[in-house]
């Protein structure tokens, strides 16, 4: 009983940290329905040759500047933040209503690879569709999760503005149920994200954990983070009921027929037309020079 009541209230995963994981008899070859069979699956790999340059609009991060209280939980598959206080909104960049950030979560290594290149860290702020109650109403709809994707690469360095979160996940790191912790520090959203957010991949997929549901707008931003690898190994020795969750990132997943944008500010794909003639007509005329 205590199981079926876990997932009626999560309704975007298995019932219990041993039901599904990241290796083994239960890893991501053997999770089940839609993981397996759906066509609009994630992550992938971002070929950015090959998106299709458009100018979706600016993003726009609504109280991502505020200072929140947060708790961190390790859910037994990653360590998950919960801000606490006022709604924290995201909308434009082509998105087609307004979204609450329900949570944070991390993926070490990389969920999203660019050109075949994983990352060591990817952080996930997961939000649901103004218009359903939460994210397990509006995981059931197209289009009603919209998760942002930061991707952080290997620096000889800790990254400071990570420095209070990552204390908290290794108070958490003991596996006792789904342990939490106050995070000692209000946490600043903006902070965890690049200074630079005019530059972004975007796709249709799925949640990256059982039950996959298909209902995700995936804006993934250009720019990275750093984080050390002394930052990596906290993550690292966090545990579920299994032992250590060495890594917690799915395999990649097939693009299929799906298009995938790479939103630049300003473009034009007529100015990019015109670029394009202007560049043969030069390359005509110096050819023509060469030959005389």
């Amino acid at each position: 009983m205590r199981s079926i009541i876990f997932f009626i209230l999560t309704g975007l995963c298995w019932t219990e940290a041993a039901d599904w994981s990241y290796e083994g008899n239960h890893g991501p070859q053997n999770w089940p329905g839609i993981c397996r069979y759906g066509k609009k699956q994630s992550p992938i790999n971002i070929i950015p040759d090959a998106a299709i340059n458009t100018d979706l609009g600016a993003l726009k991060f609504i109280r991502y500047d505020f200072a929140f209280s947060s708790i961190i939980k390790n859910t037994g598959h990653t360590v998950q933040i919960t801000l606490d206080g006022v709604p924290i909104n995201l909308m434009g960049g082509g998105l087609p209503t307004t979204y609450i950030l329900d949570q944070i979560h991390i993926h070490w290594s990389a969920e999203h690879t660019i050109d075949g290149v994983r990352d060591p860290m990817e952080f996930h702020f997961v939000h649901y569709d103004k218009n359903f109650d939460n994210v397990t109403s509006a995981s059931k709809y197209p289009k009603g999760i919209a998760v942002l994707a930061v991707l952080f690469e290997l620096s000889d360095k800790d990254n400071e503005d990570l420095h209070h979160i990552m204390k908290a996940a290794n108070l958490v790191s003991d596996w006792v149920g789904p342990s939490m912790a106050q995070i000692d520090s209000k946490v600043i959203p903006s902070f965890l994200l690049p200074k630079d957010r005019s530059n972004f991949y975007r796709y249709e997929g799925s949640l990256t954990t059982p039950g996959c549901q298909q209902s995700v707008i995936w804006t993934v931003l250009a720019e990275k983070l750093t984080v050390s690898e002394s930052q990596i190994n906290i993550l690292k020795n966090v545990k579920s009921s299994d032992g250590n969750i060495k890594f917690n990132y799915r395999p990649i997943q097939e693009i299929g027929s799906r298009d995938v944008y790479h939103h630049i500010e300003g473009y034009s794909s007529s100015s990019s037309t015109a670029s394009s003639l202007l560049v043969k007509v030069l390359s005509f005329f110096i050819v023509t020079l060469i030959a005389i």
